[in-house]
């Protein structure tokens, strides 16, 4: 990255802009405060890799509150099925309806750009 990109991206940083995408993952799905006290998840790179292509996704709950543990989201790939549960507690408060809709989305996206869910933390 060149030096008046890498300013640019602290300048829109430090007033408020797109922060970096490094989130943290567990059981294959990696999540990341996106605005204080909102945590954005999705399928980390790994979880699709394992299933194969995704024919199938579906919300596992029309519920909003979440626990840890609880069944996010299932998934039936070409390699295997699998039910991704939620790191975190929390309110729903945005669903990314139009990835369920468009599941090649997956592979030719980045990562960040197949979200799942946005949560307001407890």
């Amino acid at each position: 990255m060149s030096l008046w990109a890498r300013i640019v991206a602290s300048i829109k940083r430090l007033f408020g802009g797109t922060p970096k995408f490094e989130p943290q993952e567990k059981d294959g799905v990696w999540y990341q405060e996106v605005k204080p006290g909102v945590i954005r998840m999705g399928i980390t790179n790994q979880a699709y890799e394992d299933l194969g292509d995704i024919s199938f996704m579906d919300f596992s709950s029309p519920d909003d509150e979440l626990e840890p543990g609880d069944d996010l989201l299932e998934l039936e790939g070409a390699k295997a099925v699998e039910t991704l549960k939620s790191p975190v507690k929390g309110k729903i408060i945005a669903r990314n309806n139009d990835l369920l809709k468009e599941t090649d989305q997956l592979a030719s996206h980045a990562t960040q750009a197949n979200w799942l869910v946005d949560v307001k933390t407890a």
